[in-house]
């Protein structure tokens, strides 16, 4: 071992002895030593590099100097999600790692993609001699926020050497922060960051932030804190290692989530679907000055916050909350500056407050107060799927009926790189189900051949509208329909696409669910939040 080798180490072991001063063992912490290699092999491995040399260690620590007192963990968790499209299965186990910055009263904020989907989630302390398991306390798929806390009462005490960490003012163009990470996930690292612009293609705003005159450390990751004034300003949410810079979320959008309800979210869903006016003829069409601004309204969903407060399909949004849109549609955010204004009219307020919109319709001008809200997409008969839970099905005979969500239109799109034209229907159908009352719309998505579904395996994607002549209203009611008794013991299901009307034998399909069973899919239905049938 060569001389620089053996003065490097030399020189990180004295910087671990400062930095890890205050974490020394505890009669609580003593009881928990160092991982063994093989256990170390066997817990979830970080998306970060880990491989540095101790020279790499040294010149991140003197970017700026440690702080004795951090309170960052390390947030490990197994994920296991249901697939939409088979949805009696899981996909694969997987395991994902993040930083959480300590909040104070037990609680961690860190990023959504650890606490989605997840089986098991646990909680370590940045030189991995304690680690506990941890319980979601909240979590915004929308916003990409969760915040955690300890399974249990006992191993609270994880948290004692941590310094808590209040939030600060938000950020804006140019200000300054420090980012708090680990090198080689030990060593305290402070680098001091500035916001270059912000990303307003989302459908929340993020700063990017860039380093003072010089690079990110390696093992920067999503959870991590950025500092002012010791006080949290922003999380990181993603890191473009190409560019060297980092997506942060701020402090503001943060206080908004931790004031949330749990199981709710803050970001609100007007219901509007917009079109640019930066065509001149398009402007004087709609009876608007040469220079005038704003949004076309090109659709008003049904049920949704905007229709609630009376805008049209035709109207033109010139201004939100009194801040003028240019011809392209952006506004002045008091924040963020000048961004798209469809995302201002996102992340202006939470929901349940009010917004004002400028309007001009038909060359008039006016104001409408919008109380904002989620009604658009989760009062609608294609709802969202609710985030965590299992997906409702119903499989019989060999006949896979879901509920036609939004989240299954998607993932199906994604999949399929489109959609069966019976679904793209859908979309103009809205209305009609909303005054039909319908409250779920129950699709045919997949057929398995077996002894009941002979001579329809390749249907499939279609909308069932009746059962026996009865209209189908919801999921639960159509899972009764199904399971009631005919005459001469066939069902009969109405559909949208030819050949419009499909005969079932029933007792062939009871048959068939038996060998479906046998064929390793126990669970046929799952028809509420929880429960299995």
């Amino acid at each position: 071992m060569n001389t620089f080798f053996h003065s490097s180490i030399t020189a990180l072991a004295a910087v671990l002895a400062f930095s890890l001063g205050s974490c020394k063992p505890t009669p609580r912490t003593g009881n928990h030593p160092k991982p063994t290699e093989e256990q170390a092999a066997s817990r979830p491995d970080s998306s970060a590099p880990s491989g540095h040399s101790a020279a790499d260690h040294l010149a991140a620590v003197n970017q700026a100097p440690a702080s004795r007192e951090v309170g960052l963990l390390y947030v490990d968790a197994v994920r296991q999600s249901f697939q939409i499209l088979r949805p009696w299965e899981k996909d694969k186990p997987n395991r994902a790692r993040a930083m959480g910055v300590y909040l104070g009263n037990g609680r961690v904020l860190t990023v959504d993609d650890v606490a989605k989907d997840a089986t098991y989630v646990e909680l370590s302390l940045p030189d991995e001699t304690r680690r506990v398991p941890a319980k979601v306390l909240k979590r915004d798929e929308a916003m990409g926020l969760a915040l955690l806390g300890v399974q249990h009462e006992k191993d609270a005490d994880i948290f004692d050497t941590l310094k808590a960490h209040e939030l600060g003012n938000a950020l804006s163009l140019g200000s300054d922060a420090t980012l708090h990470t680990l090198v080689n996930r030990i060593i305290p690292v402070q680098v001091p960051m500035v916001v270059e612009s912000v990303d307003d293609g989302r459908s929340l705003p993020r700063l990017n932030m860039r380093v003072r005159g010089g690079t990110l450390p390696q093992d920067t990751s999503k959870g991590l804190p950025l500092l002012r004034d010791g006080r949290v300003a922003g999380l990181v949410m993603d890191r473009d290692s190409e560019d060297q810079t980092l997506s942060v979320l701020n402090a503001e959008l943060l206080r908004r989530f931790l004031m949330e309800r749990e199981g709710g979210t803050s970001v609100p869903v007007l219901g509007i679907h917009f079109a640019p006016l930066d065509d001149p003829t398009f402007r004087r069409y709609l009876k608007l000055p040469e220079d005038a601004g704003g949004l076309y309204v090109s659709d008003v969903l049904p049920l949704g916050a905007a229709e609630a407060a009376g805008l049209k399909k035709g109207d033109v949004v010139v201004s939100v909350d009194g801040v003028p849109i240019d011809s392209i549609g952006r506004c002045q955010h008091p924040i963020y500056g000048l961004i798209d204004a469809n995302t201002m009219l996102r992340c202006l307020k939470p929901n349940g407050e009010k917004l004002c919109l400028g309007i001009s319709r038909e060359g008039k001008r006016s104001d409408i107060s919008v109380e904002l809200n989620r009604d658009a997409v989760e009062k609608g008969p294609v709802p969202e799927e609710k985030a965590g839970l299992p997906p409702r099905y119903i499989l019989w005979g060999g006949l896979l009926f879901q509920p036609f969500s939004s989240t299954y239109r998607d993932t199906l799109s994604q999949r399929s790189n489109g959609l069966p034209i019976p679904f793209l229907q859908m979309k103009d159908r809205v209305k009609e189900l909303i005054e039909q009352k319908r409250r779920d719309v129950v699709a045919l998505t997949l057929i398995i051949p077996t002894s009941a579904t002979l001579g329809y395996e390749n249907l499939g994607f279609c909308i069932v509208e009746k059962v026996n002549g009865k209209p189908v209203q919801s999921f639960a009611q159509f899972a009764d329909l199904l399971d009631t008794p005919t005459a001469d013991g066939v069902v009969e299901l109405s559909i949208n696409r030819d050949p419009y009307t499909i005969y079932i034998d029933r007792r062939a399909a009871e048959t068939s669910n038996d060998s479906l069973r046998r064929r390793a899919i126990p669970c046929l239905r799952r028809l509420g939040e929880h429960a299995d049938n």
